[in-house]
Parts: C-alpha cells; sequence; structure tokens
C-alpha cells in the first residue's frame, strides 16, 4: 500500500543524537520502500490561531494536533497510509520492525518506569502517540483531531502537561474502549535510559519483566533530556547490538 513516513523537528537545534534517530527512521522507511518527508516548524502553522495561543508554550500539545492535521492531508493526496514517528524514536532493529496496520489506525504501547510515592520502582502501561498509524477511511482520525481541539478549548488551568491529548487522553480511550496497539515501539523512561547508559540495573529489568513482545524501535524520552552525552551513549550502545531489547539480557551491556 501506498504509505508515507513523516516526522517533525525543529531546525534551529538538532544534535547528532537526535540526527542518529532520524537516520535511523528515514533508512528503516528507505528499506521498506515508502515515502518519506520531514517537516520543520511549519507544523505550527498546521493548529488554528487559538489552539497555538494556548499551547505555544507547551509546543509537544501543539505538534499533537499538528500531526493529525497533516495524517489527513496525506490520506487526502491519496496515500493508503501515514505513519508519524517522533523525531527521538530510535529504530536499532529495523530487519525486524514491521508495521502489520493495514486498515483503520493504532498507535504504541509503552510501559514507564519510574518511583511511586513510597520510593518503589513501578511499570506503568500506557499508550503513546510517539508512533501513529493512519489507513484511509478510517474511523479515528477526525474524532481524534475533534477531540483534542474541544479539550484544549475547555482547558482552564495554569500548567498544561505534555501529555494532555496524546498519552494521557489516548490511555483513558484505551482503557474503556481498546485501542489497536503496535508493541514494538516503545518509550524508555529517563531511569530506563540510565540503566542502559550504566550497562543495566532495576528499571531496565523491571521494562523486561513487563515488556510482552519484543522491542524494535524505541522514544528516548528528549523532552526530558538532561545529558546529551548521555542521549549519545544510549543510541550507540543500541544501534551497536542490533538486537531486540528482550534479547539484550544475553549481551555484555545487560548480562
Amino acid at each position: 500500500m501506498k504509505t508515507i513516513v513523516y516526522q517533525s523537528v525543529s531546525p534551529n537545534f538538532i544534535p547528532n543524537w537526535l540526527q542518529i534517530c532520524l537516520d535511523s527512521v528515514r533508512q528503516w522507511c528507505d528499506r521498506n520502500g515508502w515515502e518519506y518527508a520531514l517537516i520543520g516548524d511549519e507544523i505550527f502553522d498546521r493548529v488554528p490561531a487559538w489552539y497555538w495561543e494556548k499551547t505555544r508554550h507547551q509546543k509537544v500539545v501543539a505538534t499533537d494536533l499538528g500531526r493529525l492535521l497533516l495524517a489527513k492531508d496525506f490520506l487526502n493526496q491519496g496515500y493508503d497510509r501515514a505513519i508519524w514517528l517522533d523525531a527521538d524514536v530510535l529504530i536499532f532493529n529495523p530487519n525486524e520492525l514491521e508495521i502489520k496496520v493495514t486498515e483503520e489506525y493504532a498507535f504504541g504501547l509503552e510501559v514507564w518506569i519510574q518511583y511511586d510515592k513510597n520510593n518503589q520502582l513501578r511499570a506503568y502501561p500506557k499508550v503513546h502517540n510517539a508512533i501513529c498509524v493512519f489507513c484511509r477511511d478510517n474511523s479515528f482520525l477526525d474524532f481524534y483531531i475533534h477531540a483534542c481541539q474541544r479539550i484544549i478549548k475547555r482547558f482552564q488551568g495554569k500548567q498544561m502537561v505534555p501529555q494532555l491529548v496524546g498519552p494521557k487522553f489516548l490511555t483513558l480511550l484505551h482503557n474503556t474502549m481498546e485501542l489497536p496497539l503496535i508493541t514494538e515501539v516503545a518509550m524508555f523512561s529517563p531511569l530506563v535510559l540510565r540503566d542502559i547508559v550504566n550497562g543495566g540495573g532495576n528499571a531496565l529489568n523491571l521494562l523486561q519483566k513487563n515488556q510482552k513482545t519484543p522491542i524494535y524501535g524505541a522514544n528516548l524520552s528528549a523532552s526530558l533530556a538532561e545529558n546529551e552525552e548521555d542521549y549519545q551513549k544510549v543510541t550507540t550502545i543500541l544501534l551497536n547490538q542490533k538486537l531486540s531489547l528482550n534479547s539484550m539480557t544475553s549481551t555484555p551491556y545487560f548480562s
């Protein structure tokens, strides 16, 4: 089917590790014979002016709507399928990652690892939109566009969380209607990333325990980035191993 993979990143600052992520997606796209589009800050031109005014200090939320409007444009242009991937998604096993969604839509599944209020590590399964797949004539895209705008229009708080119309809303929907999910593209929390850099640890172990399928790519949570050097190390480690996460326990990094 005629497929386009698209991403967005601000051209003003692309550190080396983020360029590696973008290249990994582009190469995976080329391997599959799909078209590719990289959009800059013009993604924000797609959203209504009032929406941008309310979300311009939380650009993740603006991008959440922008990616949907772009998907609709691509499908209207004649593509059978539009696949969005966040700019900080690294595909470290492109030979194994397949998108089997050929109708309707799908989002990603994450197992978010963090400490709870009792300082105990916990695994929180959620839906993420770091990967979104929309096929022609799907039943969800128009609703999701409408829902994003309704949620932001009604929002009256002073602090808008970046997950408002993304993971929070999608997870709520999933708990009531069970959304179709892609499990092979994960979301690594900062604790998991730290363990990858350090060669293993409790957070990574807990992720592996709760991850039911292999992981061939992951969002590296750039919005939470603190140390560019560590991100460079993470991309190098993951790409050099060329294995699914479930297989990594047998490698020197995670033994």
